[in-house]
């Protein structure tokens, strides 16, 4: 009798039963925190961690190495619909919101690096944590915005400062690279680098812009191929970037912010996106989780928590600081600077990729960002959905 036809015992079973129960655990703790009140968003990031090296060891850091292309598509995706979300023009009519996101991108970059510094003293180190806490989390934001129904004046100047604070973490971040280049190499690359990654992000960002524009002539965007043109655009967008050595976070972000400036009308971004976007963003906690790792936790607590209290301070002063000018009541005022908290899967991506070039000092670095999105994952969400209810500008009971 050949054997080979029946199953094995004890049975093995493929990697997928396991990514498929993680999904389902996941969207349960989102489903969960709905449920409690909570954004859903607090529940992918708690069972990321859980399903993680933390608890039930599921998943490790090689998972987020193998399967990185599913967080940069994810992050495409919503830098690119937040871009279109974002009209310069407003800067121009309301120049006082430019100079608020400007005050909280200066206030919580200062005081983050200064509080590092006169407690750790390492001058890059303090740097790179500041350029990255100048960042609000694009895809929580842009999440907690969807399922709250958010409209308004706070929720309207929230996308714009959070896509404005995920451009300047980004540019700040490669300077600061180009310091690192600068220690470890020479004067000349410390130049150069930065100057390659913002010259092509910005062209990179016009032919997506151009090619999207294109696609939309001939592809309506709700139409039933509309979002498997867009995806498409997007994964080759991610591998054009990953082949010429670019950030990921700014070519769709400008290219997005290019679409809304040559056609300012609202763009209708196809409702079709609505399962696989949350299908993605559920992914991305996961992987997220994936590099959570006890020990690298624990060995940066404590200069995450300083990192944290001192950028919720300067995001909080910077949007008090302009916001009566700017058109916003003090108590709308506070509520847009507790809504910029969230911190998550764009920093981690961030300190990936510094680690791919400094390892060693990436180490050092991953240990304090993993724990401080490992708390502003979960309660930056928390922070943006009670912001946006005091502003009353959630219509989520409404639905």
């Amino acid at each position: 009798m050949d054997l080979l036809v029946w199953p094995e015992w004890p049975p093995r079973f493929s990697a997928l039963l396991q990514v498929g129960l993680a999904l389902i655990l996941t969207a349960l703790a989102g489903e969960a925190c709905r449920r409690a009140r909570l954004p859903s968003v607090s529940g992918y990031a708690a069972a990321g961690l859980l399903l993680g090296p933390l608890l039930l060891g599921w998943f490790d850091a090689s998972e987020l190495a193998s399967y990185r292309s599913v967080l940069d598509l994810c992050l495409a995706l919503l830098l690119f619909e937040l871009g279109m979300r974002l009209d310069v023009r407003w800067f121009s009519a309301n120049p006082w919101l430019l100079a608020t996101s400007l005050a909280e991108i200066a206030l919580s970059f200062v005081l983050t690096f200064a509080a590092l510094q006169a407690i750790d003293g390492d001058t890059l180190l303090a740097l790179a944590i500041a350029a990255i806490a100048v960042g609000t989390s694009p895809v929580v934001v842009m999440r907690v915005v969807a399922e709250q129904h958010a409209s308004g004046q706070v929720t309207d100047r929230l996308l714009a400062l959070c896509a404005l604070n995920a451009a300047a973490s980004v540019v700040l971040l490669k300077l600061v690279m180009g310091g690192l280049h600068g220690v470890h190499g020479g004067g000349i690359i410390a130049l150069l680098h930065p100057l390659y990654l913002l010259a092509g992000s910005v062209v990179g960002g016009a032919l997506i812009a151009a090619a999207y524009a294109g696609l939309r002539k001939i592809v309506g965007p709700a139409s039933e191929q509309g979002p498997a043109a867009t995806i498409a655009l997007m994964l080759v967008v991610v591998a054009m970037l990953h082949a010429l050595r670019l950030p990921l976070a700014l070519a769709p972000l400008i290219g997005g912010a290019l679409v809304k400036w040559f056609d300012p009308r609202p763009h209708q971004w196809p409702a079709q996106f609505g399962s696989v976007g949350s299908t993605l963003v559920i992914v991305a906690f996961i992987l997220a989780g994936a590099a959570a790792d006890l020990n690298h936790l624990a060995l940066g607590a404590g200069l995450a928590l300083v990192a944290i209290a001192a950028r919720a301070f300067g995001k909080l002063a910077g949007a008090l600081a302009f916001g009566a000018r700017s058109g916003l009541d003090r108590s709308k005022s506070l509520a847009l600077g507790v809504a910029l908290m969230p911190l998550s899967v764009l920093a981690l991506v961030q300190t990936e990729d510094v680690h791919q070039v400094f390892p060693e000092f990436g180490e050092r670095l991953q240990s304090v960002v993993l724990a401080m999105t490992a708390v502003l994952g979960a309660l930056g969400a928390i922070a943006t959905r009670w912001a946006l209810l005091r502003s009353r500008e959630s219509r989520a009971g409404d639905r």
